[in-house]
């Protein structure tokens, strides 16, 4: 090949070449919208939109009800319960019911007494001071003019009682219920006393108690309580005085009807 032919074809492969190296890129371009498209596609969206927002309050006024009926219903049952007695429980029968003591008693219920108490004698229904002496076996009473006679076919006894105070002396008669023989610390000869039953009142604490007699008029108490008496009701407490205080006197008998 000449050279004028190699330069006519050289030029025409080159521009072939770059003709199927270099292709135009072409994009779709995009349909216009028409206005009644347009139209149907808001109106459709609308319509969801509004079905959206009623399902939302038709559920919160489902809930809103729901919750209103539950509130209503508490309150019934809180009205319930405030209308309904109070009904205080009771112990259990498997515990132990723990109560505390009276001032004047012992956890096992026995009384405290003191060097000295008032006590009650239902016979003269009358106060007396007594003395608390634990080294006595009986108790004792003080009386004066003692005299053994027979009542019935049974033992009696009389004698008088002298009270602090009182210038006129008590005469009781009682049934004997038997003697028995005392030594004094002081002296060496045997004491033969008779016994009598008495009623007699210390604090809460009442009942029949035998009291030898004997005459006690130099004594400073008319009245001792010895340890034959204390043993099953009381414990002795010698730093105190007048622990149970008044002892509680007898109601009266209902007056009888003519």
């Amino acid at each position: 090949m000449n050279k004028v032919a190699a330069s006519l074809i050289f030029p025409l492969l080159l521009t072939a070449c770059v003709s199927q190296t270099s292709p135009v890129d072409t994009q779709p371009q995009p349909q216009p919208i028409t206005e009644p498209e347009l139209s149907a596609g808001l109106a459709s969206l609308e319509t969801r939109l509004l079905s959206s927002m009623a399902e939302q309050n038709q559920q919160q006024s489902n809930n809103s009800h729901a919750f209103m009926a539950a509130l209503q219903q508490d309150i019934k049952n809180l009205k319930k319960q405030i209308n309904r007695p109070i009904v205080t429980p009771q112990p259990s029968t498997s515990t132990t019911k723990v109560t505390e003591p009276r001032k004047e008693e012992t956890l096992d219920g026995k009384l405290v007494v003191g060097e000295t108490e008032q006590v009650w004698l239902d016979i003269v229904n009358d106060n007396f001071a007594a003395r608390i002496d634990t080294g006595a076996t009986t108790s004792s009473l003080s009386a004066q003019d003692i005299t053994v006679f027979e009542r019935d076919g049974k033992p009696w006894v009389s004698f008088n009682m002298a009270h602090e105070g009182v210038d006129e002396k008590l005469q009781v008669e009682t049934p004997l219920v038997r003697y028995v023989r005392i030594r004094q610390a002081s002296a060496e000869d045997i004491e033969r006393r008779p016994v009598v039953e008495l009623t007699m009142r210390l604090g809460r604490f009442a009942q029949k108690t035998e009291f030898t007699l004997t005459d006690r008029s130099q004594m400073t108490y008319s009245v001792l309580l010895g340890r034959e008496f204390l043993k099953d009701i009381a414990v002795v407490d010698i730093a105190r005085q007048n622990v149970q205080g008044k002892p509680l006197r007898p109601a009266p008998a209902p007056a009888k009807s003519e």
